[in-house]
């Protein structure tokens, strides 16, 4: 379980922002993207055709992508 350490603070009476530690509010954002990635990771699966994948390869292939292509792409030097 999480456990934090935030402090509240108020404005015209009632709480308006919330202060914490670096550290905790890293541990928040990573339980938050995780979440995030659950949630497409779902989707995906709710929408499988059950049709068998493709090669990385093949995709390549199919996007009319060459490895130089890529590299070039991808700012790397060959």
């Amino acid at each position: 379980m999480l456990k934090i350490k935030p402090e509240f603070w108020t404005k015209d009476g009632g709480k308006k922002f919330v202060v914490m530690s670096l550290q905790d509010f890293e541990k928040v954002q990573e339980l938050i993207e995780d979440a995030g990635l659950a949630r497409i990771l779902k989707r995906a699966k709710q929408h499988d055709t059950g049709e068998p994948g493709i090669s990385l390869a093949q995709m390549k292939k199919r996007l009319g992508l060459s490895a130089g292509a890529v590299r070039r792409a991808a700012g790397v030097k060959a």
